[in-house]
């Protein structure tokens, strides 16, 4: 990214170079002007003696009345024509603040329309070209060192002292203020009109399964220990058979969609969201729940050892040439990046969300970029102004002086022959 500072050496650099070719070009409509007050001074004096030198006055005569008359409309934008208060000129500096105003408007509504700004966009497959960068090995490489860079700071975080106090005092009063039942309440709605809650059923019944099965001896000597006056075999035989009819009521509810196990899970869930949404109780519950986890976040040592474990970690597989971490980002990079190209559907998608955001940003923001052009441009020296916009174009504008000479030159000749019959 370039610094300031080197903004200025451009801007010095380029003002350094432009600033004699401005000289010349004055200079040489200078000289124009002093040509053709010269050859009028000749052709007046001895035109009594060779009346040809009328034409030739003629000429001179209107190439230096264009001439004058173009070097003060072109000083009058910039300066005042020799010092002299007159009316209407240094016209920049003057009308600087409604120039700058104007400008801005200019920009917003002809240049930063919503139809400017997506169609050029769209001349460009933005999608493609971004994915296409990253597919490369070593673009991936620099965004995932970057990226993985970050992720000490994150973990430690929760532990700096500014911010934690900042969150404190900022944040924990709203989140406190939520109607936290209310909304797990909704959550919950939402995830079960989804049917998502059947996915998450079926995962807890296998696991609890599978925990069954690990843990049966544990179970039987639990069971032991509470039934001290009943034999070992027939402790083994009564934990099997529970065991064995507690899993094939898992098996039979995992197997069978309509299962009544279901239904009452189901049931359980609707007066769960029932009461989380309209239960004071319950959601007084839920406020206190959440207050007490924004407590133990703030002050539990365990979980601040383990956050800074992690981090430690994470920094020492980062300083490795070989890092796990860095690796598996790279991986992960390249693989959504040559995923997106292969995928036309993806790649058009894509394009449309950039298009539509564009779109968006250019529609509530083209407004203040006009106020921004207005505000920098206020905020100008108003001579410094003047200085700047001359060194850009001030050049080009010599040639107005130039061009009025000549043509003023040989508009004077055909005026001279137009009345010559009449005289």
């Amino acid at each position: 990214m370039t610094s300031e500072s080197d903004q200025v050496a451009t801007a010095t650099a380029r003002a350094a170079f432009k600033r004699p070719q401005l000289r010349q070009m004055q200079r040489l409509a200078t000289a124009l002007l002093c040509a053709a007050l010269a050859l009028l001074l000749f052709s007046a004096k001895y035109q009594a003696i060779w009346p040809w030198l009328q034409w030739l006055r003629a000429f001179a005569e209107a190439a230096a009345i264009g001439a004058i008359a173009d070097w003060y409309a072109v000083v009058a934008l910039f300066r005042r024509p020799l010092g002299l208060p007159i009316p209407h000129t240094a016209i920049i500096p003057e009308n600087k603040n409604s120039i700058g105003r104007s400008l801005g408007e200019f920009v917003a509504q002809y240049l930063l329309t919503p139809e400017n700004i997506v169609g050029k966009l769209g001349q460009y497959d933005t999608a493609r070209q971004l994915a296409g960068w990253l597919a490369v090995p070593a673009n991936a490489h620099s965004i995932a060192a970057t990226l993985t860079s970050f992720v000490p700071g994150f973990l430690r975080a929760p532990d700096d002292a500014d911010l934690r106090r900042f969150l404190q005092q900022n944040l924990a009063p709203k989140l406190l203020e939520l109607d936290a039942g209310k909304i797990a309440g909704k959550v919950l709605e939402r995830l079960m009109a989804a049917g998502l809650h059947r996915p998450a059923l079926d995962r807890g019944l296998v696991m609890f399964d599978r925990w069954l099965a690990a843990n049966e001896a544990l179970i039987r000597t639990q069971f032991a220990a509470a039934s001290k006056y009943t034999p070992a075999v027939l402790d083994s035989y009564i934990v099997r058979k529970f065991l064995e009819g507690i899993r094939n009521l898992v098996h039979d509810a995992v197997g069978d969609p309509q299962h009544a196990l279901r239904q009452q899970f189901d049931d359980a869930m609707r007066t769960l969201i029932r009461d989380l949404q309209q239960s004071p109780q319950q959601r007084e519950s839920a406020r206190a729940w959440l207050r007490s986890w924004l407590e133990h976040c703030a002050v539990d040592d365990d979980w601040r050892s383990l956050r800074d474990t992690l981090a430690t970690q994470v920094e020492s597989d980062l300083s490795k040439q070989d890092s796990a971490l860095r690796q598996f980002a790279v991986a992960l990079i390249l693989a959504v990046a040559q995923g997106i190209l292969r995928d036309p559907v993806v790649l058009e998608r894509l394009n449309g969300v950039w298009l539509r955001f564009a779109r968006s940003v250019s529609l509530q923001h083209r407004g203040q970029i006009a106020s921004l052009i207005a505000e920098v441009v206020r905020g100008w020296d108003a001579h410094e102004v003047g200085r700047k916009i001359e060194l850009e174009i001030g050049r080009d504008l010599q040639f107005i002086r130039i061009n009025g000479a000549l043509v003023g030159g040989l508009v004077g000749v055909v005026l001279h022959a137009c009345t010559l019959p009449l005289r």
